[in-house]
């Protein structure tokens, strides 16, 4: 049986204007790539257009495409591409934070930067194992997703953290935490799959069954997971309630971006996070209710 490539077609590098890799992106849907926002940002600021360029981690120099940020949330550190072609494939799943299990095997594969000896070609991707740990709230009210790995190295910002049992992307790198006492040793912040729905929101029409583990609104446990499969399956997604209200830097002195752009010509990159537009975490359902949601309230309520 041959083993497919570690490197997914859907996973590609941001360029500087010289053709410097800042960090990592993937493809969602033809056409619209994801990012960390500091990556973006970094990357934007070297340059003097407002264009960055991309191309394929799998085949480096390659098949240089151009794009443009069309959304970004800075708080989650989240930013929404469109380019002006497409890469060979897509994510295929983009799975909500809560519904991935702790301790579950993940991996995430970008570019890495890494300082070889003399005379030894620079390495151009690494794959990185981990585990998923969970959640991690912030004082700006801002939710991140939290792993487990050794081997995440600068340059990996942006990059899928991708569960290993179906490849589903679970997560963006967003920040490697960098310890100065042994406190949470190896820790990795991501931006979530569920914020990065929401900037997806009315931008990138996606179809509804790549969007898994999302609760639904009625009841618990598994019966609530039942009733929202059925829902998701038969109805429209909820829509997500965007606000653009400004906030605050967030500051993170123990923490180290894992993007590798330089001077980037702005004073207020937060790690990992920045001042923007939050995303609200409330789920606003609207419609009647049909004998189809009737059904899967009956489910959530009484197995």
């Amino acid at each position: 049986m041959t083993k497919k490539h570690p490197v997914p077609d859907y996973v590609g590098r941001i360029l500087s204007s010289s053709g410097v890799p800042q960090g990592t992106c993937f493809q969602l849907a033809p056409g619209y790539l994801v990012t960390a926002w500091h990556v973006a940002q970094g990357t934007l600021a070297l340059g003097d257009d407002a264009v960055l360029r991309v191309d394929r981690l799998r085949d480096p120099g390659a098949g240089r495409i151009t794009a443009r940020v069309l959304a970004e949330d800075r708080k989650a550190d989240l930013a929404l591409l469109a380019a002006d072609a497409a890469f060979p494939g897509s994510a295929r799943l983009l799975r909500g934070a809560r519904s991935v299990g702790q301790a579950e095997p993940v991996t995430v594969v970008g570019h890495a930067l890494i300082h070889e000896t003399a005379g030894n070609p620079p390495v151009v991707w690494v794959e990185a194992l981990g585990e998923w740990q969970g959640e991690t709230r912030r004082g700006d009210d801002v939710t991140l997703g939290r792993f487990h790995s050794r081997d995440v190295l600068p340059g990996m910002s942006g990059a899928p953290v991708r569960q290993r049992s179906d490849d589903s992307v679970v997560g963006v790198v967003s920040a490697r935490y960098n310890t100065a006492d042994g406190w949470l040793a190896n820790s990795v912040w991501a931006g979530r799959v569920d914020d990065l729905r929401a900037l997806c929101a009315g931008r990138v029409d996606l179809d509804r069954g790549r969007w898994t583990g999302f609760a639904a609104a009625a009841g618990g446990g598994a019966a609530a997971a039942v009733a929202g499969d059925l829902l998701r399956k038969h109805r429209d997604g909820p829509v997500i309630d965007v606000r653009t209200e400004p906030g605050e830097p967030a500051a993170a002195a123990a923490s180290a971006e894992t993007g590798t752009g330089s001077g980037t010509g702005a004073a207020d990159v937060p790690v990992p996070g920045g001042s923007g537009g939050t995303v609200s975490d409330a789920v606003t359902e609207g419609g009647s209710e049909s004998a189809l949601e009737r059904l899967a309230d009956w489910i959530a309520n009484n197995l």
